[in-house]
């Protein structure tokens, strides 16, 4: 088993949090980002989105989503489950990881004409456009303000999948480009910087 990751990347992230709180030893391999290794043939012909990250399996399967990933894992050890213990719970953290992937999505394309970080993505970013799409990142953001009430973490007091994937634009966000995400919604704040003190947090 081998996981191609690219260690600051939003959606790898997601998958390397996973596997440091649930304490899963990987093979990993680091992509080289700033060189292209990501669109070389020898990558494209594993992952042929050219993205991170992708989870070879131990019988050859290339698994290349994220959240793909984590159930994976999560099924081959279901010891300290992080999906939810009964059918309730599995769908009350499903429905908020979805709502979290839908985030990062919206969220990325924010990035990409909030900021000059993306050329490959969009050469020409947009202030409009991203103005507009910051709508639709906050409608989401008053979503899970509202959905996290006073628990720890997204889906009560210990985290699960939900967390890991909501708080990787976050981190994105803040750590990488210095930009105030959530901080207008005090609940996510507050939850951003208790997740933020945990280990499978560091970069």
């Amino acid at each position: 088993m081998l996981l191609y990751q690219f260690r600051k990347g939003t959606n790898p992230r997601r998958v390397i949090i996973y596997l440091a709180e649930k304490g899963i030893d990987v093979p990993r391999y680091e992509l080289d980002y700033a060189n292209g290794e990501h669109r070389s043939p020898r990558y494209l012909g594993i992952n042929p989105s050219g993205r991170a990250p992708t989870l070879v399996t131990d019988d050859g399967l290339a698994i290349t989503d994220s959240a793909a990933i984590v159930e994976y894992l999560e099924e081959l050890h279901p010891e300290r489950p992080m999906i939810g213990t009964d059918p309730s719970s599995r769908a009350r953290v499903r429905a908020l990881e979805r709502l979290g992937g839908d985030l990062v999505a919206r969220s990325q394309l924010w990035l990409w004409n909030r900021t000059e970080a993306f050329s490959a993505k969009e050469p020409s970013p947009s202030k409009e456009t991203a103005d507009r799409t910051h709508r639709y990142v906050t409608e989401l953001l008053d979503i899970l303000e509202v959905e996290i009430g006073w628990n720890a973490f997204l889906v009560g007091e210990e985290p699960t999948i939900a967390d890991f994937t909501t708080f990787t634009i976050f981190q994105t966000a803040r750590e990488r480009f210095d930009l105030p995400y959530g901080s207008e919604h005090p609940r996510l704040d507050a939850w951003y910087k208790r997740f933020r003190s945990r280990s499978s947090a560091d970069y």
